[in-house]
C-alpha cells in the first residue's frame, strides 16, 4: 500500500506558519492508505484515533497500529501502540510469517483506572512492606503497589497467610539493572537477553532482542495461545507417565521454620527436582503444574473407569443370555428351576 503523508501549515501569527511555529507541535495527517485510511498525529505521540506512537520506536514498526494479517517484512519485531502505564491495556503488534498479530487488551481493568485518593502520590512516596488499610493497587510509570496481606517469601506459592496477618504495601518495580521507567515495546536497548519486569508476575515483562525491547512471558501462568509456542497436546503414553509420577509423589507432613509452625501436607522438592511441578531453580512449587499433573491422573483413572464399564456391561450380556439359555433348557426338564437360579432375584441387573 502506498503511504502519502501530507504535513499541514497553518496561517498564523500574522504570516505564513508550520504549527510548531505558533503551538509547538506540527501536526501530521496521515498514513493516507490505498483504503483512505489514517489518523492525525503530533509529535506529542497521541493520534486522534486515540492510538499512541512512541517517536522511539523502531524504523521497523509502522507509525499506527497495523491492521490484523498485513503484509510485514520483519519477522518478530513487536510494536506497542498505546498510553497505558499497564503494558497489557495496550495495543502489541508482532509481525508474524502469516502478516502482522495485533492482540487488544488482556485485562477487563482496562484501561487502568486513576489513582485513588488512598494511593501516595508517587512510586518513591510508597515505603514497601509499611501497613496500609486501603484496598488499593497503585499504578506508576515505575510499578506498582498494592495494599494486601503478605504471608512471606518462605510460603509457597498460593499458601494462605496466618489470621491476624496485617496488610502492607507490596511494590513490584523494575528489575535490578533495568530502566526506571519501562520503555515502549518496540524501542532500543542495547544489553541482549536482558529481561525486566515492571509489576507483579501477572504484567507481561521485556527482554531486550536484536537491540529492541520485546514482550516476555512471565512465571504467572498464562493460557492463551497468543503467547505460547511450540503447543504438544499429551498422548495417551505421556498422560499415563504423568499419572504414575503424580501417584508415586510421597506426601509428608512438615512445619515451616520460620512464620507459621502448624503442620503442614504437601512434598517436598528434593524427593523429585525435576518434577513439572517444581519451578526450576527456586524453593517454590509451581501450582499450575502440580494441578496440570493432577488433571492428568484424572484423565488417566477416568479413562479407564470407562473401559471397566464398558467390560461390565458385556459382561453383563454375555452371563445374561448364557443363564437365559440355562433356565430356559432346565424348565424342560424335571427341575424348572434348579437351585433357584433362574428367579428373578439371581437375574443380572
Amino acid at each position: 500500500m502506498r503511504r502519502i503523508w501530507i504535513v499541514t501549515t497553518i496561517l498564523a501569527c500574522g504570516a505564513i506558519a508550520s504549527a510548531s511555529a505558533c503551538s509547538g507541535k506540527t501536526v501530521e495527517i496521515g498514513p493516507a492508505d490505498d483504503d483512505g485510511g489514517g489518523a492525525a498525529k503530533t509529535d506529542s505521540g497521541i493520534a486522534a484515533d486515540g492510538n499512541n506512537f512512541d517517536s522511539a520506536l523502531s524504523p521497523n514498526c509502522p507509525a499506527y497500529p497495523p491492521q490484523e494479517k498485513t503484509q510485514c517484512a520483519h519477522i518478530g519485531i513487536e510494536c506497542e501502540y498505546g498510553t497505558d502505564l499497564n503494558i497489557d491495556c495496550n495495543k502489541i503488534a508482532r509481525c508474524d510469517p502469516s502478516g502482522w498479530a495485533v492482540s487488544a487488551a488482556r485485562h477487563n481493568s482496562c484501561p487502568t483506572p486513576p489513582a485513588v485518593p488512598s494511593c501516595p502520590s508517587t512510586y518513591q512516596a510508597v515505603v514497601s512492606g509499611s501497613t496500609c488499610t486501603t484496598d488499593a493497587t497503585c499504578t506508576y510509570g515505575e510499578g506498582t503497589c498494592t495494599c494486601e496481606v503478605y504471608c512471606g517469601s518462605q510460603y509457597p506459592l498460593g499458601h494462605p497467610c496466618e489470621a491476624g496477618t496485617p496488610k502492607t504495601w507490596q511494590c513490584t518495580g523494575a528489575s535490578l539493572g533495568c530502566p526506571t521507567i519501562r520503555p515502549h515495546i518496540g524501542t532500543a536497548c542495547s544489553q541482549d537477553n536482558q529481561y525486566c519486569q515492571y509489576g507483579d508476575c501477572n504484567s507481561t515483562a521485556l527482554r531486550c532482542e536484536s537491540g529492541t525491547w520485546h514482550t516476555q512471558m512471565t512465571g504467572c501462568p498464562i493460557s492463551t495461545s497468543r503467547y505460547k509456542e511450540g503447543i504438544h497436546y499429551l498422548s495417551s503414553d505421556e498422560l499415563h507417565v504423568l499419572a504414575s509420577e503424580t501417584l508415586e509423589t510421597p506426601l509428608a507432613n512438615y512445619q515451616y521454620k520460620i512464620g507459621d509452625s502448624h503442620p503442614r501436607l504437601g512434598f517436598i522438592i528434593e524427593d523429585n527436582p525435576g518434577s513439572p511441578a517444581v519451578v526450576h531453580g527456586k524453593d517454590r512449587v509451581d501450582l499450575y503444574g502440580y494441578t496440570s499433573m493432577a488433571i492428568a491422573t484424572l484423565q488417566v483413572q477416568n479413562h479407564q473407569i470407562e473401559k471397566l464399564e464398558h467390560e461390565v456391561t458385556e459382561l453383563r450380556k454375555l452371563v445374561s443370555l448364557k443363564l437365559g439359555s440355562f433356565c430356559e433348557t432346565a424348565q424342560l426338564g424335571t427341575n424348572s428351576n434348579p437351585g433357584g437360579c433362574c428367579s428373578p432375584l439371581m437375574a443380572p441387573p
